[in-house]
């Protein structure tokens, strides 16, 4: 049952209270999670067919919200705003939506929604359509993806151009119930939206605004400057410090959060010195006692206490710690190291999408030189038990933000320079090095990976 600050959590964000923002996003909108579950092979291909870094899903209803958010927690999900001018403009501005679907007849964002599209020349598509829709919805929708020859007469019948209707079956084996989305239906939504995809803009000269921004551009001010100089906490500036800090580690066993995270084996294996990612394994209670945490997720600097803390770049340093000043109530000075301030090698711009914080930590592990390397939960979204531990979602695609090849070249040239032992836990990323390796012109200086076995 939803509490009362869920609900009113639900109705400030439809308000416009919300920090969520993108460079660009394709639009998603339903009313169930049976919804969202037809059209499963659509969001994977668009995933991969569509530059953005998330897509945008959204949903009327507090509860579909709710599972949204469990089931792709790397996208954006929120409900559609309130039919008031600002509030849509503000939404679109926030967003940047290059393409919206909607999913069944019933499906509709409302005239406002419809209207702001149309003034930002944005295209709208029905998908999955059983029933004739509304005719003040028609004149907003540029392609329609209707069940049934006869469904595709009627809206023919209402002066919609052939062109514009595309009979594709239905999304779920079941169409009145959840159902699997059956190859025919998904393949023939596919190709009708692919025309919409084909003829977007590029993406680009837009500017980064994946992440909640605001504490970003308050952070490049003169007041903003001034708060993180006087409370920023302890700075490590180079490898010497943070070397001389976490006691010039022998061993350093490497956790991503992906399932291999917790293979038993790693509670055998010897280390002097923990680096995770985040704060999700926290309440696991496998190996919680980190020396040093890369901080991809906002909340990890207020979760987490008597560790260093990792940054990628200057930039998300600088927002982090000002957001754990004024809104985490971040009294307490806390020591970081960024990676930024010791190479340009991971810095934003130096790579076509941006670095996980796991090759970060990998990245900052290798340079401090120890004897030993030992890496997991690096999985690589590719581990059949999904993406995390426990995880019960069977999503489990790469986030459009980062990049699969991305991630194993730096890991590569990370691995190949590093002059001490390297174990590998974890068949996905063991494999996929195993198979670049193979492929790559420089085979000859592959990797020394000593492998652990079953």
């Amino acid at each position: 049952m939803q509490s009362a600050s869920e609900r009113l959590s639900f109705l400030r964000r439809r308000g416009g209270v919300y920090l969520n923002r993108a460079r660009r996003s394709v639009w998603v909108h339903g009313r169930d999670p049976e919804d969202f579950e037809a059209i499963a092979p659509l969001l994977r291909w668009l995933r991969s067919a569509v530059a953005t870094d998330r897509l945008l899903l959204t949903s009327a209803r507090s509860g579909t919200c709710r599972w949204l958010r469990a089931r792709y927690p790397n996208d954006n999900v929120l409900p559609p705003p309130w039919a008031a001018g600002p509030l849509v403009r503000r939404f679109f501005r926030q967003l940047r939506p290059v393409m919206i679907l909607c999913i069944g007849a019933e499906s509709t964002l409302g005239a406002a929604v419809l209207e702001q599209a149309r003034r930002e020349s944005i295209p709208v598509a029905l998908i999955d359509a059983a029933a004739v829709p509304s005719s003040t919805l028609l004149p907003y929708v540029q392609h329609l993806c209707v069940r049934t020859p006869a469904v595709a007469s009627q809206v023919a019948a209402m002066n919609v151009a052939g062109t514009r209707i595309h009979v594709t079956g239905a999304l779920r084996a079941n169409p009145g119930g959840a159902g699997a989305c059956p190859d025919g239906g998904a393949q023939s939504t596919i190709a009708a939206i692919a025309e919409i995809a084909a003829a977007l803009p590029p993406p680009g000269g837009m500017p980064d605004r994946t992440a909640p921004r605001r504490m970003d551009q308050l952070a490049r001010t003169a007041v903003g400057r001034l708060i993180i100089a006087t409370r920023r906490g302890h700075q490590l500036d180079d490898l010497g410090a943070l070397g001389r800090r976490l006691g010039h580690p022998d061993t350093i066993l490497c956790l991503g959060n992906g399932p291999s995270s917790e293979d038993p084996r790693l509670l055998d294996i010897e280390h002097d010195t923990l680096f995770r990612v985040n704060w999700r394994w926290l309440h696991r209670g496998v190996l919680t006692r980190p020396d040093m945490v890369f901080v991809g997720d906002l909340r990890t600097t207020a979760r987490l206490r008597s560790c260093v803390f990792g940054f990628r770049t200057l930039a998300w340093e600088s927002e982090v710690l000002l957001r754990h000043v004024l809104l985490q109530g971040g009294v307490r000075q806390i020591e970081y190291f960024t990676y930024e301030r010791v190479s340009p090698f991971l810095s934003d711009g130096a790579w076509p999408a941006h670095p996980t914080n796991g090759v970060v930590m990998v990245a900052t592990a290798a340079a401090l030189q120890p004897r030993r390397l030992i890496i997991a939960g690096m999985d690589l979204y590719l581990d059949p038990r999904g993406r995390y531990p426990g995880d019960p979602a069977p999503e489990n695609d790469f986030p459009q933000m980062h990049s699969r090849e991305v991630e194993l070249d730096i890991l590569e040239r990370v691995l190949t320079s590093f002059r001490g032992e390297t174990v590998i836990i974890g068949e996905a990323l063991r494999g996929a090095l195993r198979v670049r390796r193979a492929h790559s012109a420089t085979s000859a200086a592959a990797i020394a990976t000593a492998e652990v076995t079953d």
